[in-house]
C-alpha cells in the first residue's frame, strides 16, 4: 500500500466515528437554514458556529494524519511536544465554535423586568 493510501486510510479512521456528530450537524444546519426566515441575525451566527464544528472535525482528522509525518519527517520532534500543541489548537478552535453557538442563543433577547 502506498503513502497516499495509507494516509486516506487513516483519515478515514479519523472521521469514521465521528460520522454520526456530522450528520447530526448537518441535519441542525439544514433546518437552521429551513427556518432562517422567522430569526435571520440568529440563524446566521448559528449557522457559522455549526460550520465552524463540522471544518473542526474534518479538518484536525486531516491535520492529525499530515501534519504529524510532515514534522516527525523534517526533524526529530517529540511527540509529547506535538500532541500537546496540537491538542491545544484543537481545543481553542473548538471553544470558539461553541463560544458562536453561544452567542447565537443569547442574541437577539428581551429583557426581562424583574419581580419586585
Amino acid at each position: 500500500m502506498n503513502s497516499l493510501s495509507q494516509d486516506l486510510l487513516a483519515i478515514a479512521r479519523n472521521i469514521g466515528p465521528q460520522l454520526p456528530s456530522l450528520l447530526t450537524l448537518l441535519i441542525c444546519l439544514v433546518i437552521l437554514l429551513v427556518r432562517r426566515k422567522r430569526y435571520p441575525k440568529v440563524t446566521l451566527i448559528a449557522a457559522l458556529g455549526l460550520v465552524l464544528l463540522i471544518l473542526h472535525s474534518l479538518v484536525f482528522a486531516v491535520a492529525d494524519v499530515w501534519l504529524l509525518r510532515s514534522f516527525v519527517e523534517a526533524e526529530s520532534v517529540d511527540l509529547d511536544h506535538f500532541y500537546a500543541i496540537f491538542g491545544l489548537v484543537a481545543s481553542v478552535c473548538l471553544a470558539i465554535a461553541f463560544g458562536v453557538l453561544l452567542v447565537a442563543i443569547f442574541i437577539d433577547r428581551d429583557r426581562v423586568a424583574p419581580n419586585g
